[in-house]
């Protein structure tokens, strides 16, 4: 039993490391008070669940994340990130 159960862990192993590798990391800050760290699987779900949060008036947000091909990145976005038509609500 115990030599199968290896066998299967290590059949499996590549997905499960790949899963975790897909994940990015984010660190959000606006420069002044807001910083936030914040971990999922799509670059733009992640701005939109932070976006709320952030304080009024913050036109842009500084994101630093590793890719998932290893480079580090550090850039500005310009928030709020969505359709202009619901924003306005």
């Amino acid at each position: 039993m115990d030599a199968e159960k290896q066998k299967i862990q290590k059949a499996f192993q590549p997905l499960i490391d790949a899963k975790g590798k897909r994940k990015l990391l984010m660190k959000i800050t606006d420069l002044k008070e807001f910083e936030e760290t914040k971990e999922g699987l799509s670059f733009k779900k992640i701005i939109k669940s932070v976006q709320s949060g952030l304080p009024k008036g913050t036109k842009e947000v500084s994101v630093e994340y590793t890719n998932r091909k290893g480079q580090k990145i550090e850039r500005m976005v310009k928030v709020p990130i969505g359709r202009k038509k619901k924003l306005s609500r």
